[in-house]
């Protein structure tokens, strides 16, 4: 890593991360969607940077859709047969619910074989793990003037929280897909 990469990433900012709440107004009763306000906190710049090498590395799913026009562009060619069950599914607090330690395994089994992350920097498949463990040891925020620690899963705020979960919903659908009956595999 070379001086100027090492300055900017590393942590001299004493901001803390402050907690905030939107409301789920596509769900009922009043819940809330807890974010972190990561931008200038300590950890902003080395998540930002492990999300741009990371992003090659993501929607490599053959189930993966990059926006609503892909979908609908392979959807508009499908047609269901009459005994075909029309499913979607969705994943309750995704990314606090994202395991930390698989979601790592599942990083260092992706960077060792897709080496295209290579061209965007000279870090090794070590430092990378080891910024990505300091950045999810090491999420702390500020609430009604306590501060925490985030015990469990990725942060909503950090620039590469939804990297991590994704990687590791691919990885899970990929396993369930792998071994679903033949009755029960994905048209699409």
């Amino acid at each position: 890593m070379n001086n100027e990469v090492y300055s900017h990433l590393y942590r001299t900012s004493e901001k803390i991360s402050q907690l905030y709440c939107l409301p789920k107004v596509h769900k009922e009763g009043v819940s809330f969607r807890p974010i972190l306000d990561y931008t200038g906190s300590t950890g902003y710049n080395t998540s930002r940077f492990l999300a741009d090498i990371l992003a090659p590395l993501v929607n490599m799913s053959q189930y993966s859709v990059k926006n609503s026009k892909q979908l609908a562009e392979g959807l508009s060619s499908f047609r269901l047969d009459e005994d075909d069950i029309l499913a979607f599914h969705d994943v309750v607090a995704s990314f606090t619910s994202t395991p930390i330690k698989e979601s790592l395994d599942v990083i260092r089994e992706r960077l060792e074989q897709n080496p295209e992350w290579k061209y965007t920097t000279l870090l090794e498949t070590e430092d990378i793990m080891e910024l990505l463990e300091s950045i999810f040891s090491t999420m702390y925020f500020s609430f009604r003037g306590q501060i925490f620690r985030q015990k469990f899963g990725t942060a909503m705020g950090s620039p590469v929280s939804p990297l991590v979960a994704n990687m590791f919903m691919e990885h899970l659908e990929g396993k369930l897909h792998a071994t679903a009956p033949k009755e029960l595999k994905l048209k699409v």
